[in-house]
């Protein structure tokens, strides 16, 4: 008898349980849109963040790429007073930051607000374990960066709501991107979303993949060397870039000073910039080897015709002379280069004729922008012939009084290394998903080998007995100009002792086809970048197995 009153009063409880249920299934989703049309509930379009694309090295390494996070949010009207100092300190355990700031947004007076972006799993799930009425968390992904530091300004920046503003990020945001797609849901009049209501109305498109020509350890040497050195001569900033002439594809590049893409709180200015790519300058002496190719080229010169060089050169009311002292000297044309000889280069551009300097600046497209892969190419300058005083085409001969900028620069000495064809300089080697392979550029600068090879030997003397010696490699051919830069100033004129320095060069008759350029700026006295140029070709000696025909 009583185990029978029992199960009827059980059976009674389980009926009652079953209404409730059905009853709140009823509200919350089969009556949910009665809700909205009695006015308590508005719609509201959001979008769904594609996945941004992964950034590879040319050998497969991971560079930047895009894992799970969550967004950590809550409506304020919800959430108990008395919880509240409870939450702002977790979130700050948790997720770093002040607690009171988390406690601003969180009695914000409104019906939702974003308390964290981007927590990891951990970091969530310790907010989620507190159980607090009115916070919740969305699952979003946010980018990382395997190799830390190293290729910050190539990679390039997101900001805090996933926009590209920088580098390769930015230049290829189309790509890596993808297309966001959107979805619509319904919020009850308390900020909480109503069951049931979401619906996809755009389907989201991922970004894709890239693979870059850089090699993250050369990268990465060549960072730590250009750094070193710039540090060593007191400059205030440098660039530095490796280059295969053959293929314009660009090994390593970056500025000094550099950036830490996994800590954007202290970024110094124009640091997150390659300063190869986005800025001109005067070149200096590099300039040399170009006005030297024209000359050759012309017939006017070659490797042993000689110049009597006096002291200063006297050209309207303005003096030239060498950045050293020497008295009156018979020279080379090899000497000239190999000595940098302000003096002697302007007297064979004047025979050559400033018209014909000109032409050749055209030519060897030295202010030219490149069309390299990278937001905020800078382009030289050379007035137009027409407006030359005689002293500036004196001048230009030797890389005063015309802009260029570093990777124009290095495009002509690869045009140099890879008889006579300029190659564009790329940082992009592959998208995996397109069927096609992008075609890039070439042009030939000059046909005339003969020239290129006698110009390789004056500058292989640089590197032997001239201006160059900290350049030499035990067991390989190194050519190549260094370059000492006045800087123009503000007020007209040049400063006094101070210089844009730099170093380009390359190894011919060798199994590589790549050129390094370095420079440092606004250097206090004539220094020089060679050394560096020095540790990272005999870096990539040994990485890549180089050897000397």
């Amino acid at each position: 008898m009583f185990n029978g009153r029992l199960g009827i009063i059980l059976l009674v409880f389980l009926a009652v349980a079953v209404i409730l249920a059905c009853r709140l299934v009823w509200l919350q989703v089969i009556d949910a849109q009665n809700n909205l049309d009695r006015g308590t509930s508005r719609e509201v379009t959001v979008d769904i963040e594609p996945r941004r694309g992964t950034i590879y090295d040319r050998n497969g390494t991971i560079l930047a790429t895009t894992v799970d996070a969550y967004n950590i949010f809550c409506h304020p009207h919800v959430v108990s007073a008395d919880k509240v100092d409870r939450l702002a300190t977790a979130l700050a355990n948790a997720c770093g930051g002040e607690a009171q700031e988390y406690k601003d947004k969180i009695q914000q007076d409104t019906n939702f607000v974003y308390l964290f972006k981007g927590a990891d799993e951990d970091d969530m799930n310790a907010i989620k374990d507190l159980g607090i009425e009115g916070v919740d968390y969305e699952k979003t992904s946010k980018r990382v960066y395997p190799c830390g530091a190293t290729a910050s300004q190539i990679i390039g920046v997101l900001n805090s709501d996933g926009d590209a503003i920088t580098g390769l990020e930015l230049y290829y945001d189309d790509i890596l991107g993808g297309t966001a797609g959107q979805k619509t849901l319904e919020y009850s009049k308390e900020g909480v979303p109503v069951p049931g209501t979401e619906q996809v109305t755009a389907e989201v498109v991922n970004g894709q993949d890239i693979v870059l020509s850089i090699d993250i350890d050369m990268q990465q040497k060549l960072e730590e060397a250009l750094a070193l050195r710039v540090e060593e001569v007191q400059g205030s900033g440098g660039s530095a870039m490796l280059m295969d002439s053959a293929t314009g594809e660009i090994y390593a590049c970056s500025s000094s000073p550099t950036f830490d893409i996994t800590d954007l709180t202290k970024i110094e200015e124009g640091a997150t910039n390659l300063s190869s790519i986005s800025s001109s300058y005067e070149p200096g002496s590099t300039m040399k080897a170009a006005t030297m190719l024209a000359a050759l080229e012309e017939g006017i010169v070659n490797p042993d015709t000689e110049y009597f060089c006096p002291a200063a050169l006297k050209v309207d009311d303005y003096t030239i002379t060498d950045s050293h002292e020497r008295g009156d000297e018979t020279m080379s044309a090899t000497t000239i280069i190999a000595d940098s000889s302000n003096v002697g280069v302007s007297l064979i551009a004047r025979d050559m004729g400033f018209e014909k300097l000109y032409e050749y600046i055209q030519k060897y497209q030295l202010t030219e922008t490149t069309g390299v892969d990278y937001p905020g190419e800078a382009q030289g300058y050379v007035s137009p012939r027409d407006q030359w005083s005689e002293v500036q085409g004196y001048n230009i001969s030797f890389g005063q009084g015309l802009t260029t900028t570093p990777i124009e620069m290095i495009r002509f000495y690869a045009a140099l290394a890879n008889n006579g064809t300029a190659t564009q300089p790329h940082f992009l080697l592959d998208v995996p998903t397109e069927e096609e392979d992008r075609a890039y550029t070439t042009s030939q600068i000059t046909d005339n080998q003969s020239a290129i090879d006698q110009l390789e030997t004056m500058m292989q003397a640089t590197v032997d007995r001239g201006t160059g010696t900290d350049a030499q490699i035990e067991g390989y051919r190194v050519v190549g100009k260094t370059g000492t830069a006045e800087i123009a100033s503000d007020q007209g004129g040049y400063q006094q002792g101070v210089y844009n320095i730099s170093f380009v060069g390359y190894l011919p008759d060798s199994s590589t086809n790549l050129v390094c350029f370095v420079g440092a700026y606004d250097v206090p006295g004539e220094r020089q970048t060679v050394e560096a140029f020095h540790d990272i070709m005999t870096f990539a000696i040994d990485r890549y197995n180089i050897t000397q025909n």
